[in-house]
């Protein structure tokens, strides 16, 4: 994978970025509104959370589709370098990756966990959370309360996205090739950073190739202490 190769570089090349943008980041970026509250959620190990679990932690969240061949395995193996650089500062304890199944009705935690492992991520690393639930339920979090839209399509209807739409990449996925569902879901790759306080202050629209430097300048600027 080319996202997994560029890992160390984008570790390598982040100091700078972070450097230059904690100091300011916290009085740049305004709360956009309240991150959602949700109660009896299943993570990848089939245990329930509720919101409660993150107060006082930044989170970085993303929306996720287990047979996807896009930008799904893009984002969670370029968060990989993320994860690296909280280990490094310190934080990690401090920080939750968190990710919302856009696929509840057809794909569950053992799809979820497969999908991580696939990517680099270990499935029982619980500084990342992968959440399902009813499908009301995510589309409430997901749709209503980030404001990422989602939906069902078929491969030959996913094929014609329109001139409009960017061209997306093509990745393997071998979960989706021994599958063979006929369907893909398709959303908005965006991630989204959580203040302690629960306020969405940032949200990446490409979220597969936002710089992780950037990503933790604006983690420790939100972690610092108030003066």
């Amino acid at each position: 994978m080319v996202a997994l190769a560029c890992v160390s570089l984008v570790v390598g090349a982040a100091a700078g970025w972070q450097l230059a943008i904690s100091a300011r980041a916290e009085h740049m970026l305004p709360a956009l509104g309240r991150a959602p509250e949700y109660h009896g959620l299943t993570d990848q190990l089939g245990r329930t959370v509720d919101s409660t679990r993150f107060r006082g932690k930044v989170q970085v969240v993303t929306f996720l589709f287990p047979y996807c061949t896009t930008y799904c395995p893009l984002i969670a193996a370029h968060l990989i370098g993320l994860e690296q650089l909280l280990a490094l500062a310190g934080l990690q304890d401090r920080v939750a990756l968190v990710a919302f199944n856009v696929d509840p009705a057809g794909t569950g935690p053992a799809q979820m966990r497969a999908f991580l492992k696939e990517y680099g991520w270990n499935p029982h690393d619980t500084h990342w959370e992968y959440l399902t639930g009813a499908p009301q339920a995510i589309r409430r979090v997901v749709t209503q309360g980030y404001h990422v839209a989602y939906q069902k399509v078929s491969d030959s209807a996913a094929g014609a996205r329109g001139p409009a739409m960017t061209p997306q990449p093509e990745v393997i996925n071998a979960l989706a090739a021994e599958t063979n569902v006929g369907y893909d879901i398709v959303h908005n790759d965006a991630v989204d950073i959580v203040d302690p306080q629960g306020r969405i202050r940032e949200v990446y629209t490409q979220a597969d190739v936002v710089s992780n430097g950037r990503m933790l300048g604006v983690i420790k600027a939100l972690l610092r202490p108030k003066s």
